[in-house]
C-alpha cells in the first residue's frame, strides 16, 4: 500500500470513472442499445455455460474472436440472474478497467493532468462508441483493456529498466512480464484486432529491454504468461483441422473479403474515403450523421454534402493531430538520442528517451490499425458497420489528444505571442471535442425513449409467440439468436435462406431440435417475407395458421389431428 499516492489527480480520476460507470449502467438498465442476434449468441453461450457445463472456444460458428464475454456472463448469470442485464455487465466492468489502464498509461507516458482529460473524454462519446462499448458481440471491450493493459506494462519495463537490479526489483519485473503475456494472450484469444497493439508494445519491450530478454528468467515470464491467457488459442489450434488454425483464419479475415476486388485506384478510392469519411468519424466520436447499412441495427443518416463536410472535417481533424503527435514524438526522440551520445550516463535522457519512444510506438499502434483496416475489403462495402474494427484507437486517445495538451501547458512557461495563440487554438479544438462528446451523450440519452418501445415490442412478440404454442421457429438470422436469448430458451429457432435451407445457424443444434419438429412456425417480419415460405403456404393454406402481431407474420402448421380448414386472413394483433 505504500506505493500508492491518492492525489487529487486519483479522486478526480475516481470521480470520473464512477460517473462514466453510473452512466452504462443506466443506459444497459434500460436495454440500450438494442440487441441483435449477435448479441444473442454470446447470451445462449452464457447460459450453457452457467447451466449445462459447456466450454466453448470460440464464437459459436467460428474460428475465431474468443468466449470471454460468454464465461464473464456465465458467472454474472449466477449471481444475478439470467439477463441482458447481466451480461452487459461483464462489459461495464471491462471499461472501467481500461479507464484505470488509461489513467495510468497517461500518467506514465505523459502527465496526470493529459490523464484526467483522457478519462473525461472516454467517459463520454457518441452513440455509436456508446454501443460498441456495451453490446455484448464478442471482442471489442476486450480489445481496448487488453491492448492498453500490454502498453502500460511495456512501459512499465521499459521505464524501470537497469543493467543492475537488486531481487526485490527483479522480482517485480518478472511479474510485470508475467502480467503482460497473459493480457496479449487474453486478447489474441478474444480478437485479433488487438495484434497492432500487441506488436507496437512488444517491440517497446524489445527496444529497452532485450538485454534482460537474453536471460531465461525474463523469457520464460513472457512464456508463462501468454500460455495462461491464450491457453483456450494455443489448446484449439494443436488440434484444429487443416485450414482452420488462426494463422489462416487471420490471413483470411485480412484478404478473403478483397482478394477478389483486384488492386486499382477506383478500388483504393473506396477504401481510403470510406475510412477516412465514415469509419475514422464514426469510431472516435462524431455524434451527427451516423452510417449504418442495416437499418435495424441503428439510426442512418442520408448522403448530404452537409454530412458529407462533417465527416470530412472531423477526418481530416483526427489524422491531422495524429500526423503532428508523430511529427512532434519522432522529432523529440531524434533530438534526444543526439544528446544522449554525448551524456550516455544521464538518466533523465534516457527515461524521456525512454517516454518518447513508447509513445511513437502507441502512435504506431493506431497507424497500422488504421493501416491494417484500410486496405481490406472493411470500409468498401459496410464502413458504417465495420467501423467497429477501429475500437483500438481509443487506445491511443491521450497520444492523439496530447499536441493540443502540450501547447496549452507551454504557454505556461513562454510569453511569446506564437506560443499563446498555439494554446488558444489548442483550448478551441479540446473544447470542441468536448462538447461534441458531451452532444453525444445527451443524443444518446435521447433514444432511450424509442429503445424501451422496440424492447416492449420484442417481449410481446415472445409473450405471443408462447401464447400460440410456436416454441420452435424457422426464422432469419437477426430475429433467430435474439428471440432466444430474450426468451431464456424457451424460443428454439433455426435459419432458414429463400430456398427454405439452412443457413448461418451459429448453434447447429438449434436447428436440428425445429426440423425435428413437424409444428415448427415460420416467423418472418411483415416487410420481409421469405417468398419460399409463401409459395408453400399458398401450395397447401390449409394446412397452417395465419397470426399477424408485432410486425411479424406467422405461419404455424396446424397438428395433424386437427380439422383442415382454409387459413383465416389474420389473427392476433
Amino acid at each position: 500500500m505504500k506505493y500508492i499516492k491518492f492525489t487529487a489527480y486519483e479522486l478526480t480520476a475516481l470521480v470520473l470513472i464512477i460517473f462514466a460507470s453510473l452512466l452504462r449502467l443506466l443506459l444497459i438498465s434500460q436495454r440500450w442499445p438494442l440487441t441483435n442476434s449477435d448479441e444473442g449468441t454470446i447470451g445462449i453461450m452464457a447460459l450453457h455455460i452457467a447451466y449445462r457445463g459447456e466450454t466453448p472456444v470460440f464464437f459459436y460458428g467460428q474460428h475465431y474472436m474468443g468466449a470471454l464475454q460468454a464465461y464473464l456472463g456465465a458467472l454474472l448469470f449466477h449471481l444475478f440472474g439470467a439477463s441482458l442485464f447481466s451480461l452487459r455487465l461483464g462489459l461495464v466492468l471491462m471499461f472501467i478497467l481500461f479507464l484505470v489502464s488509461t489513467y495510468l498509461l497517461t500518467s506514465t507516458l505523459y502527465s496526470k493532468g493529459l490523464a484526467l482529460v483522457s478519462v473525461f473524454l472516454l467517459s463520454i462519446g457518441s452513440n455509436y462508441m456508446y454501443a460498441r462499448e456495451l453490446s455484448a458481440i464478442g471482442g471489442y471491450p476486450e480489445t481496448i483493456l487488453f491492448g492498453s493493459l500490454a502498453f502500460l506494462f511495456a512501459s512499465r519495463l521499459a521505464l524501470s529498466y537497469n543493467s543492475i537490479q537488486p531481487l526485490p526489483q527483479q522480482r517485480r519485473r518478472l511479474a510485470y512480464y508475467i502480467c503482460w503475456g497473459i493480457v496479449v494472450g487474453l486478447g489474441l484469444w478474444s480478437d485479433l484486432l488487438i495484434i497492432p497493439f500487441v506488436l507496437m508494445s512488444g517491440l517497446l519491450i524489445l527496444f529497452f529491454c532485450w538485454r534482460e530478454l537474453l536471460r531465461m528468467l525474463s523469457t520464460l515470464g513472457i512464456s508463462l504468461g501468454l500460455t495462461i491467457g491464450a491457453y483456450p488459442l494455443i489448446s484449439y489450434n494443436l488440434k484444429a483441422a487443416p485450414g482452420q488454425d488462426s494463422l489462416t483464419t487471420l490471413w483470411l479475415l485480412q484478404h478473403g473479403g478483397s482478394s477478389h476486388l483486384g488492386l486499382n485506384y477506383h478500388i483504393l478510392a473506396r477504401e481510403i474515403l470510406g475510412t477516412f469519411q465514415i469509419s475514422i468519424p464514426m469510431m472516435t466520436g462524431n455524434p451527427f450523421c451516423p452510417v449504418t447499412e442495416l437499418a435495424f441495427l441503428g439510426p442512418s443518416s442520408p448522403h448530404t454534402p452537409t454530412c458529407t463536410a462533417l465527416h470530412s472535417i472531423w477526418g481530416s481533424g483526427y489524422l491531422l493531430l495524429l500526423a503532428i503527435s508523430i511529427i512532434l514524438s519522432a522529432l523529440t526522440i531524434f533530438h534526444l538520442w543526439r544528446k544522449r551520445h554525448k551524456s550516455s550516463a544521464d538518466q533523465e535522457l534516457k527515461h524521456a528517451l525512454t517516454r518518447y519512444s513508447a509513445r511513437l510506438l502507441l502512435l504506431g499502434s493506431a497507424v497500422l490499425a488504421l493501416y491494417l483496416y484500410t486496405f481490406s475489403a472493411a470500409p468498401i462495402d459496410w464502413p458504417g458497420i465495420h467501423a467497429r474494427y477501429l475500437i483500438g484507437l481509443l487506445i491511443a486517445t491521450p497520444a492523439i489528444i496530447w499536441p493540443l495538451w502540450s501547447a496549452l501547458s507551454s504557454a505556461k512557461k513562454q510569453a511569446s505571442i506564437w506560443a499563446h495563440s498555439k494554446a488558444f487554438i489548442s483550448l478551441v479544438a479540446l473544447a470542441f471535442i468536448s462538447i461534441m462528446f458531451l452532444l453525444g451523450s445527451v443524443l444518446t440519452l435521447g433514444e432511450l425513449p424509442s429503445t424501451r418501445l422496440a424492447n416492449q415490442q420484442d417481449d410481446e412478440l415472445i409473450k405471443n409467440l408462447l401464447h400460440i404454442g410456436a416454441s420452435h421457429i424457422y426464422t432469419d438470422y437477426w430475429t433467430c439468436n435474439k428471440i432466444a436469448f430474450e426468451s431464456k430458451e424457451q424460443i428454439i429457432c433455426g435459419v432458414i435462406d429463400n430456398a427454405l435451407q439452412p443457413s448461418h445457424n451459429r448453434d447447429a443444434q438449434y436447428y436440428t431440435l425445429v426440423k425435428s419438429d413437424p409444428r415448427s412456425a415460420y416467423v418472418f417480419q411483415a416487410n420481409a417475407q421469405n417468398p419460399a415460405v409463401l409459395k408453400k403456404v399458398a401450395e397447401e393454406p390449409e394446412k397452417y395458421r395465419r397470426f399477424a402481431f408485432n410486425g411479424y407474420v406467422i405461419y404455424q402448421p396446424l397438428a395433424v389431428s386437427s380439422p383442415a380448414g382454409p387459413v383465416p386472413a389474420t389473427q392476433g394483433r
